[in-house]
């Protein structure tokens, strides 16, 4: 996983815990691409603050992650369902070869459709909801 998508997923898991500053600053950088002057002259501070702040930021998320791992633990349940599509693929292989076997292929098929869209939730996950509550 590259540097900049691994800081987005851990952004999206942790930000939360960062000031919003800090996290106004990385999202900045790491999902809207913007430089560190064009950060710096959004924020009216200069570029070295800017790279301060995203390497405060990247090492607090850094340790987050170290500490909770739900990011590795997000790409192990991923790795999980990616193995168990394999099997299922092989399986439908297999009873595909053999007409006895066709609704049981069938059967397959609709399980492969479930990983996909498991996979696919893990590749683009959708962003929260925002709370309306009222008083």
């Amino acid at each position: 996983m590259s540097k900049n998508l691994e800081m987005g997923r851990l952004i999206d898991l942790y930000g939360g815990l960062l000031t919003e500053k800090q996290l106004d600053i990385m999202d900045l950088y790491y999902n809207d691409d913007l430089s560190l002057g064009e950060i710096a002259d959004h924020y009216d501070i200069s570029r070295q603050g800017v790279h301060d702040a995203i390497k405060r930021g990247d090492e607090a998320l850094m340790e987050y992650e170290e500490k909770l791992g739900l990011l590795k633990a997000e790409q192990a349940r991923k790795d999980e369902i990616e193995g168990f599509k394999q099997l299922a693929l092989a399986a439908f292989n297999e009873c595909n070869a053999h007409r006895s076997f066709r609704t049981v292929a069938e059967k397959i098929v609709v399980l492969l459709e479930n990983f996909d869209e498991k996979l696919e939730e893990y590749e683009n996950p959708a962003p929260e909801e925002e709370e309306n509550e009222q008083d």
